[in-house]
């Protein structure tokens, strides 16, 4: 999942929502994280990814990519599930996405001289940039996939990906509405 999701199931803890964000960046072992709320989140972070890598529905919605973009179908998948969350976070929510979105924001002001230097930029672009606010919008999603073009170590077809994944978003949303549900659970 991406980091919308993550921060989601991470829970109304701030310092389990910036350990649910740590997961991507902390290598190595959780133990020698001293947070102990970092340690639970780093390990829920991955127990996350490798369920959500090993479900069917994920499996379906990333065989729906074909071509060069197929390399790439986790990180589609990722940004369309969160684009799907997103757009339907009255249903999964009682707290506005916006309100949601701003205590996430808090969290990591409140973090930032704590985290590792390589996660800072990563944090700064979720402060500056609305991300996961923009994750609402089909735009948002080409936004995404172009910004993560930019950080690979290789050229990839993520930045002109726009229009096929908008193709897609309607299975992908069913996709979504099947699966998320198992991953709360």
């Amino acid at each position: 999942m991406n980091w919308l999701a993550h921060f989601y199931l991470a829970g109304p803890d701030p310092h389990a929502r910036v350990g649910a964000l740590l997961g991507d960046f902390h290598r190595g072992p959780v133990a020698a994280l001293a947070d102990p709320v970092w340690r639970v989140a780093v390990r829920e972070h991955r127990a996350i990814d490798a369920w959500t890598d090993a479900h069917p529905v994920v499996a379906r919605s990333r065989a729906r990519l074909a071509g060069p973009l197929r390399r790439y179908a986790g990180i589609v998948v990722d940004v369309a599930y969160d684009h799907c969350l997103a757009r339907d976070w009255a249903h999964w929510s009682a707290q506005p996405l916006a309100g949601f979105v701003e205590a996430v924001h808090a969290a990591l002001r409140a973090d930032y001289d704590r985290l590792p230097p390589r996660m800072r930029s990563s944090v700064d672009y979720l402060l500056q940039s609305g991300a996961l606010l923009s994750y609402r919008e089909a735009a948002g999603v080409e936004r995404a996939l172009a910004g993560i073009a930019t950080r690979l170590h290789r050229p990839s077809p993520l930045a002109a990906a726009g229009p096929a994944v908008a193709a897609l978003l309607p299975a992908f949303a069913g996709d979504f509405a099947e699966f998320f549900p198992d991953l709360i659970a």
